[in-house]
């Protein structure tokens, strides 16, 4: 009789290099791959722990969260209030640049517009004739 593959997980085992991009060291507030305080090394040792019991990357996310917060992630959440986190920012940044570009194409168009002046009256002409010939050197 042949035997039976294992069956495989839908989701693939995780391990810690996997989330120590993606959580934060509650105590200096870097990634996790980048600290080396000792609360990061418990955080790690916390990790390996879920990860040695089985459980999948959003497991042990959902744990360090339950642990430490949500400031734990150092990625908000792609749905719900933490997506403001990351529209916010954006839509701002966006306004701001459709706000400069308006304010330069109504500035150009403003002195586009405007030529040299109107046109001098011959009267206006003489005079202006007699009052630059009193500063002629």
């Amino acid at each position: 009789a042949p035997a039976l593959a294992p069956a495989q997980s839908p989701e693939p085992r995780t391990n810690l290099a996997d989330i120590e991009d993606e959580v934060m060291c509650p105590i200096c507030g870097t990634t996790l791959e980048l600290s080396d305080s000792p609360q990061a090394e418990r955080e790690r040792e916390l990790i390996r722990g879920l990860i040695a019991e089985g459980a999948d990357k959003q497991q042990v996310k959902d744990a360090l969260v339950a642990e430490y917060g949500p400031d734990v992630l150092a990625l908000p959440d792609s749905d719900g209030f933490d997506l403001t986190a990351w529209v916010v920012p954006a839509l701002a940044l966006l306004l701001g640049v459709i706000g400069v570009g308006l304010a330069l194409v109504r500035l150009t168009r403003r002195h586009h517009g405007e030529g040299a002046g109107p046109e001098l009256t011959p009267a206006d002409s003489a005079r202006l004739d007699r009052d630059i010939g009193r500063y002629d050197v």
